[in-house]
């Protein structure tokens, strides 16, 4: 007996349905003909397979189907909806019905399917809604369009993988990381940890750089012995009976031009307990050294010496242990970072060189071509086209620059001085004095303060503000005010993200533009978002995205308040001096 659980039972016997545990018995009682999908026996072939292959899949799997988006899952996909969520109810309903809380995340990736193209994403923030309570859930998912019996775009395959667990782990393993490396930063003894048989130096500490008089510059990520070859017959026979048994080491103390030094060389194990390297602790011992040379008194301290080498062996052995619980974190997180620079670097390559390219030349020859043809010849139709393949390629290549200043905002060091934001806005409102007198706009400013900033990036800010607020208005005179005011420090404490031991001042920028829908006001700040039509607004979709990046820089924020049509206001949250994060 089928048990009924929120939806009228109509048992439909169909061999594709068969199988599929729970939802299979749920899909098969489901009246599909109250849902656009209409009922089994009507079913497009291609949605009796992909249904099929869904229900007999133990990889968590979601089809949404047609345009009213009418949902399919499986036993996998349903441990993802959680105990006391959206199942039972998911099955057949409208996908924005079922998800109102991530649509404004997920539409635009369903958009781009629905235009031909599939989506790939790896551990992607999306909230849900689940077990009575919005949940920030992590996913690695891909989106694939289905295509129907005519060849037409007829659903959306989901196959995902929750990822939270695997987030939060990395999280934690990169809190473990900093924390180690503190330890090793605030140790009292010099530390330098080796990789690999040409004892590669990963990790060093101030203590170690100050005792062999060499800067971490020269020293991160060369093979030690490159660096000081002084050391390499005392030290080597030692590193390589270490990397090689498993067994500590002690070394002879030996004298450099800066002095005498002890060392204690002990295994760097892996999380399989294999050794990859040589953790190298050092410790200056020249004076003790002179002291037991010259008289009897220098045998009582190298006595205490002993004793203090002693302790700095169990401090080490302390250490020892924390670098085994933490070499499988350091090298799974070592892996993502070394991905993540590869994936930059080549796209930062593709984007100012390979990308760049074609588009110069695209515009080149595209205005050789319309001049070289005889006016005569060439009817204005041909002439529209000839324009728009240079509009195209100018837009192409301004969107890859807005991308590359987007990338460089968070690669870059930041330089900040004191600067005048009067002097700066009034630079701005010069560079857009012809459009200002062409829309006949009103642009007021009050008084503005002096802060710690970057110039370049504060005046990128000022400059994509002021550009919306001309660009997003269609009265006949557009009005922009911009005024300032300080914050006190319990309105700074109720802002997240500030820093609570800085004082602030709050830029606002108001205008009488069309303004948008508050439920966007998130959603304008995060890269290629855009509310209107590249027909009726032009623009990248990063530049809003540029202003929160600058404002995060600089430890501030913005945020923005408006109604259709009302106008909007943006409020930049400014430190008035910088600290060190």
């Amino acid at each position: 007996m089928l048990e009924n659980i929120g939806h009228t039972v109509h048992t439909v016997t169909h061999k594709f349905l068969e199988g599929g545990g729970e939802l299979g018995a749920m899909i098969r009682s489901f009246d599909w003909a109250s849902t656009p999908a209409g009922p089994p026996e009507q079913w497009p072939q291609s949605l009796r397979t992909t249904v099929s292959i869904i229900l007999n899949s133990r990889f968590p799997m979601f089809l949404w189907w047609g345009k009213e988006m009418i949902q399919f899952y499986n036993d996998a996909y349903r441990p993802s909806l959680g105990m006391n969520g959206k199942h039972p109810v998911a099955v057949g309903q409208r996908g924005e019905d079922c998800w109102p809380e991530t649509w404004p995340v997920i539409k635009p990736l369903i958009k781009e399917v629905w235009e031909g193209g599939s989506i790939w994403r790896e551990d992607q923030l999306i909230p849900i809604y689940r077990d009575g309570r919005l949940e920030d859930v992590y996913w690695t998912f891909s989106y694939s369009p289905v295509r129907d019996d005519n060849g037409e775009i007829g659903g959306v395959l989901v196959i995902c993988h929750e990822t939270t667990e695997k987030v939060k782990a990395r999280q934690k393993i990169e809190t473990a990381e900093k924390k180690f490396r503190n330890i090793v930063k605030q140790a009292p003894v010099g530390i330098a940890i080796l990789k690999g048989p040409d004892f590669i130096v990963e990790t060093v500490n101030d203590k170690y750089l100050k005792l062999m008089q060499v800067t971490e510059q020269q020293i991160r990520k060369e093979p030690l012995f490159e660096i000081l070859p002084e050391i390499k017959t005392a030290v080597e026979p030692l590193l390589t009976t270490v990397l090689k048994t498993g067994k500590l080491c002690y070394g002879r103390e030996f004298e450099t031009k800066e002095g005498t030094f002890n060392f204690l060389y002990e295994p760097l194990r892996d999380a399989e307990g294999q050794i990859e390297g040589v953790i190298m602790v050092s410790s200056e011992v020249t004076e003790e050294v002179k002291a037991r040379r010259k008289s009897a008194e220098a045998e009582k301290k190298y006595a205490e010496l002993k004793a203090v080498e002693k302790n700095l062996r169990e401090t080490e052995l302390q250490l020892e242990k924390h670098v085994e619980e933490r070499t499988s974190d350091l090298r799974h997180a070592n892996y993502n970072l070394k991905r993540s620079n590869s994936d930059l670097e080549q796209f930062a390559f593709i984007a100012s060189h390979d990308m760049q390219e074609p588009l110069r030349k695209i515009r080149t020859f595209t205005a050789l071509l319309e001049n070289k043809l005889d006016n005569n010849l060439v009817d204005e139709d041909s002439r529209k086209y000839l324009h728009k393949i240079g509009d195209a390629a100018g837009r192409m290549r301004k969107l890859i620059n807005d991308m590359l200043y987007y990338s460089r905002l968070s690669a870059a060091g930041n330089t900040f001085k004191t600067i005048d934001l009067n002097t700066l806005m009034q630079n701005v409102m010069n560079d857009f004095e012809l459009l200002i007198q062409e829309k006949n706009a009103v642009v007021r400013c009050e008084t503005l303060p002096d802060i710690q900033a970057n110039p370049l990036q504060i005046t990128q800010l000022f400059t994509n503000l002021l550009s919306n607020s001309l660009k997003f208005n269609n009265s006949p005179r557009p009005e922009i005010m911009i005024t300032v005011r300080p914050l006190s420090a319990a309105q700074v404490a109720n802002f997240e993200g500030l820093n609570h031991q800085l004082s602030y001042q709050r830029l606002e920028f108001s205008d009488n533009g069309i303004g948008f829908d508050q439920r966007y006001a998130e959603q304008i700040f995060t890269i290629f978002q855009r509310l209107h039509t590249k027909n009726e607004y032009s623009g990248t979709g990063i530049g809003l995205a540029l202003c929160k990046k600058i404002a995060l820089n600089h430890q501030g924020n913005i945020f923005a308040y408006s109604g259709a049509g009302q106008g909007a206001t943006f409020h930049v949250l400014l430190p008035e001096t910088q600290s060190v994060l």
